[in-house]
């Protein structure tokens, strides 16, 4: 991972931006005249302004407000421009919708790109399906090239040396790769989190899960879960999951998510459904002392709801106008907090259905085995080694100091006071 780029302030003072003025409109300032500069103090303790606005929560709320006001604010100068200059910038615009337009056309064509190179893959997703389901046992020189790959999965468990008879016949037994999706599901950081014990039960049925990219109407892709026939918990052979783009690009040059869209999950019956929890109790009638079984459904998290996608509702208009302004501000700020949760759930979703289909399903066997995640965390994380290097120096430098700073006594309690870490820091003034 490369390392970030450290940037060093830069005083400019004339450049005429939109958040700078222009300095010929200083002509009549203290600055240039020379006023009061002199009395101005030349440097400013922070310590002393932090205590201040932790002193004075008002002042501080007072400084937010003012500026979460500048945020976004025009400075008028593009308006000031004369207007030969402002006809330029309209022909840089116009350049850049036509680089927009382009940058559609390249997107088209990567997804006709990746769709044509999908094709070429089913063979090979075809061969690894057989191999898991034990349709088909690997080649002697498909294993051979595997173990030329450098992963030895035999280093981490030793072979039993008691009833070998008992367990060659076991293994002969043993078709495919047991438990090979949702092993790879567990071993997925996003989906680890939402795979239930329940879940599991239902996922060892799991043979296969593809790919497929949609060829007409707006751009997106499928995701396709197969079963296995005898999966005792639903009928479906299949569960599919189809997530679609906006037809335009967004800002960045990409296509937007727009919305997906899963299936029915035919269940067996409720006691299999693991959506849902089911309460039964017993309830008697009063005149007739007869007595019936009342079942109380309750949704439940499960990976399962995943093909249940969150649905974003249009925000109702009321247009009568009448009520209480107190109840209406009440009520928008309840529907606000709902919006923002469905949005938070819908990128979630459209997270997970990325995860798979850019990572586990064309690294599926590395999530099995759990090779992926040492990749995963090493692109993600920082250099350790350069944080520790960092770390050791401060700790050197805060020792130096303490020592310079002790008091003469040298007890201990007075220098564990002093040490680092355990200065009470002043409160972070935060901008929204």
């Amino acid at each position: 991972m490369s390392k970030p780029i450290k940037t060093t302030s830069s005083k400019i003072d004339a450049a005429p931006t939109p958040h700078n003025t222009p300095s010929s409109v200083l002509g009549s300032s203290y600055l240039k005249n020379g006023n009061p500069a002199r009395n101005i103090p030349q440097t400013i303790n922070e310590e002393e302004i932090n205590s201040a606005l932790a002193n004075n929560p008002q002042l501080l709320a007072s400084i937010q407000d003012k500026l979460g006001d500048l945020v976004g604010q025009d400075s008028g100068y593009v308006a000031s421009l004369p207007g030969a200059v402002r006809d330029r910038i309209y022909a840089l615009k116009k350049l850049q919708r036509d680089l927009f337009e382009m940058e559609k056309e390249f997107q088209l064509e990567m997804f006709a790109l990746e769709e044509k190179y999908l094709k070429k893959y089913a063979p090979v997703h075809q061969r690894r399906f057989e191999i898991v389901t034990g349709k088909q046992e690997p080649t002697a020189q498909e294993i051979e090239a595997g173990k030329d790959e450098g992963d030895q999965l035999d280093t981490l468990a030793e072979e039993p040396e008691e009833d070998e008879e008992g367990a060659d016949n076991a293994a002969e037994d043993l078709k495919g790769i047991p438990s090979f999706w949702l092993t790879a599901f567990e071993n997925l950081p996003i989906m680890s989190q939402t795979v239930t014990s329940a879940d599991a039960e239902v996922l060892e049925f799991l043979t296969d899960v593809k790919l497929e990219y949609l060829t007409e109407g707006k751009p997106g892709f499928k995701l396709v879960f197969e079963f296995d026939p005898e999966n005792p918990f639903f009928s479906n052979s299949q569960l599919v999951k189809t997530y679609y783009y906006q037809s335009e690009l967004g800002y960045s040059g990409d296509f937007i998510y727009d919305h997906a869209e899963g299936c029915k999950i035919d269940w067996t019956d409720n006691e299999s459904n693991v959506t849902i929890s089911v309460e039964k109790r017993k309830q008697r009638n009063k005149t007739t002392k007869q007595v019936r079984t009342i079942e109380k459904i309750t949704p439940v998290e499960s990976f399962f709801n995943f093909f249940d996608p969150p649905k974003l509702p249009a925000k109702a208009k009321d247009a009568s106008g009448s009520g209480d302004e107190n109840e209406d501000d009440d009520e928008d700020e309840e529907d606000d907090e709902e919006v923002a949760e469905l949005e938070s759930r819908l990128a979630l979703d459209y997270a997970i259905g990325e995860e798979f289909k850019d990572k586990l399903i064309p690294r599926a066997v590395d999530w099995f085995t759990g090779a992926a995640i040492e990749f995963e965390y090493d692109a993600d994380q920082p250099d350790d080694e350069e944080f520790d290097s960092e770390l050791d120096d401060d700790e050197e430098d805060d020792d130096e100091d303490d020592d310079e700073d002790g008091d003469d006594d040298g007890s201990e309690n007075d220098f564990a006071s002093a040490a680092p870490g355990t200065k009470e820091q002043p409160p972070e003034c935060k901008q929204n």
